[in-house]
């Protein structure tokens, strides 16, 4: 994939950067390319996105260097935060495949630049040069990928949904199945663990994605976790009152 950057004067200012990096042999390998480079200080080194909330009011990044595993929901989520929380400060995201599910990725949770794990130095180097110096890559990249700025136009009115206060629309069996979504079980699982019919689960789920005006599970969460319903992490009892209604219910959405 083709990228362009605009490369200021290294030597015109100290880049400050902020690292997220949870993986340690990588992060490792990024920082040995940073300390190399002049006119750019590592000013912190962090796991997490949570954990650089908790430090850049006082590190004052120009840049936040965060690799994101964007199937995780809660990671995700936190990087959003991350850049709503520093709007003074270029992020960038780093690592995972260079393709367009990472692209817009990146720009749903308000990146300007994003480096493929595969990508030179050089280029990652480039790319924190240019946005510390007021650059915007993935704009400049998506010019030329119409069909990308569609997706991410449907994405941003998603996401403009999910800013309103809006009232749980969700049942609490709904919220149930969509905790264990998030925790990564798969449908027969989720009905075993709370006991349900398979086709139950589908219903339900089938019903969330309706009243949530969303395109698949992933979103579903993502929706959730936003708007407060669904915290992380939770994993719903095995059963609740009301189980022998849920398997009775049958009905497609």
């Amino acid at each position: 994939m083709q990228r362009r950057w605009t490369t200021p004067d290294p030597e015109a200012t100290t880049i400050r950067v902020v690292m997220v990096e949870p993986h340690p042999v990588l992060g490792a390998g990024v920082r040995e390319v940073l300390d190399r480079e002049s006119g750019i200080e590592v000013v912190a080194h962090v796991r997490s996105p949570d954990e650089a909330l908790s430090i850049v009011g006082e590190a004052a990044p120009d840049v936040i260097l965060v690799d994101v595993p964007f199937a995780e929901v809660s990671a995700a989520t936190a990087a959003r935060r991350l850049r709503r929380d520093t709007p003074r400060s270029a992020l960038i995201v780093f690592g995972g495949a260079d393709d367009d599910a990472s692209i817009v990725g990146a720009v749903e949770i308000g990146a300007v630049g994003h480096v493929g794990e595969f990508a030179r130095p050089d280029e990652l180097v480039a790319t924190i040069r240019s946005v510390a110096d007021g650059g915007d890559p993935i704009k400049m990249e998506l010019t030329a990928r119409p069909d990308l700025v569609g997706r991410i136009v449907d994405d941003v009115r998603t996401t403009i949904l999910e800013d309103e206060d809006i009232t749980n629309p969700l049942t609490p069996r709904e919220v149930d199945i969509l905790g264990l979504v998030a925790n990564g079980l798969h449908n027969r699982e989720i009905a075993e663990r709370l006991e349900v019919s398979l086709q139950t689960v589908k219903n339900h789920l089938s019903r969330v994605l309706h009243k949530l005006g969303v395109r698949n599970r992933t979103r579903a969460v993502m929706y959730a976790v936003r708007q407060g319903w669904l915290v992380p992490g939770e994993v719903p009892q095995r059963s609740r009152p009301g189980r022998a209604r849920d398997a009775a219910t049958n009905h497609p959405a």
